[in-house]
């Protein structure tokens, strides 16, 4: 880890390597080792390595987390959609999971799920910047104008410094008369 923070990641990759050598049941390792691949460009890698985490540690939730999102990054969605949904269902209390899988439920048009992802995310974290913008700009997209001020009047008071709560409510009101 001290060597990945020091910008040397091919001293990382080798004590990763090691770490895993001398316990192949350190998921950390793999995990972290999954990371460097991915930044390297070298996502087969990372993918190969947490698929095998899991099949030996299914219920290692963060892994598949982490192998949803490298999935979504290679651009195979309906694959990531299953273990972000994994992930969110071992972990139900962390909202970014919910977010991220909202996200993705949103750019597959599964426009229900968005919504019900979007909200656990939300519960959780209620005053979550980005989770509020996300709520907001989806039933925003879908015309539901009212529900979707409530949020933005909610960003713009938590966050006064960021323009975009402000912006959203005038878009809502531009489009509502009120």
């Amino acid at each position: 880890n001290l060597y990945a923070r020091m910008d040397r990641p091919a001293d990382a990759i080798e004590q990763y390597e090691k770490a895993i050598q001398i316990d192949n049941e350190f998921y950390p390792a793999k995990a972290n080792l999954a990371v460097l691949y991915s930044q390297q460009g070298r996502n087969p890698e990372a993918e190969t390595l947490l698929r095998g985490a899991l099949e030996t540690a299914p219920e290692m939730h963060d892994l598949a987390y982490s192998l949803g999102l490298l999935l979504v990054e290679m651009q195979r969605y309906p694959e990531a959609l299953t273990f972000l949904e994994r992930a969110a269902a071992g972990l139900p209390g962390r909202a970014r999971i919910h977010y991220n899988l909202g996200m993705l439920y949103q750019f597959m048009q599964d426009l229900e799920r968005t919504e019900l992802a979007l909200g656990r995310a939300l519960a959780l974290e209620p005053d979550n910047l980005e989770f509020l913008y996300a709520m907001a700009d989806h039933l925003i997209k879908l015309g539901r104008f009212e529900e979707a001020r409530p949020l933005a009047v909610r960003m713009a008071e938590l966050y006064p410094q960021e323009p975009i709560g402000g912006q959203m409510l005038d878009f809502i009101r531009q489009n509502t008369g009120r």
